[in-house]
């Protein structure tokens, strides 16, 4: 009995220490471990939702190689803005766009983080940037080569269609061991009509083109004193444009 007394202090204790001593301690975090759980879940949040839109090579600022730039590659401004765009069968809406008029090419900016993505143009059917609006065009040789494979911005459509292209040349000045660059517009416009396109590069072709109107035409370009020159070509051709589609077709 002695013995037992003397036994039980020790087991009571031994007893209580029993579930301190017996569990594991949990395992730190694994820094690594949860790196990869945030790339998962950024990699989702970008992808997940529409991976038939987010599935382009990465695109890369190739003028950011040049130690000094006048101007950009860019249509409109070198930020990305609001737009949509109809891409592998579906349309999507509230993007962020640029358009690249040197290498026409379109570049979606990603929703959560700063990669961006050069779409494939041959999966794209047409897009917007702000208001601006652009079409893919396929080159007909039919056409004697007037329309060459690319996107064009739609000016006016109506009875004919006033189109745009929007390029820039990228020019190279090497300077003190320098290589500089400077995007300089080279914009060109074309109108369809009947279904035939043509270049316009001033007021007598477009004269001549609408020439079931000519006397109309004419006096609307005089009353608005509309100017063909390069700065003016497009805005002046996109009134002219509006203004034959509203005139009654001759019998």
């Amino acid at each position: 009995m002695k013995t037992f007394r003397t036994a039980w202090p020790l087991l009571a204790t031994c007893w209580l220490a029993w579930p301190a001593c017996g569990q594991t301690a949990a395992p730190a975090p694994d820094p690594a471990a949860g790196a990869v759980a945030l790339a998962r879940q950024q990699y989702n949040a970008s992808f997940g939702r529409h991976p038939q839109l987010y599935n382009g090579p990465e695109y890369v600022d190739y003028a950011k190689r040049y130690n000094s730039r006048i101007g950009h590659q860019y249509f409109l401004a070198p930020d990305k803005l609001p737009g949509g765009v109809h891409y592998n069968g579906h349309y999507f809406a509230n993007l962020q766009l640029a358009y690249d008029v040197v290498r026409d090419q379109v570049v979606l900016q990603l929703p959560t983080n700063p990669l961006t993505l050069r779409l494939a143009s041959e999966q794209v059917r047409y897009f917007y940037l702000n208001d601006h609006r652009f079409v893919r065009l396929l080159a007909d040789s039919s056409a004697g080569g007037v329309i060459q494979t690319g996107f064009y911005e739609v000016l006016a459509d109506n009875k004919v269609q006033v189109l745009a292209k929007r390029a820039k040349r990228l020019s190279e000045q090497l300077s003190q061991r320098t290589i500089n660059a400077e995007f300089v517009p080279i914009d060109r416009y074309f109108l369809r009509k009947a279904g035939t396109y043509y270049a316009i590069t001033g007021k007598s072709g477009v004269v001549r083109l609408l020439a079931d109107h000519g006397k109309e035409v004419q006096q609307f370009i005089r009353d608005k004193d509309l100017k063909f020159n390069k700065e003016q070509l497009g805005p002046s051709l996109t009134q002219v444009a509006l203004y034959y589609g509203s005139l009654p077709t001759p019998q």
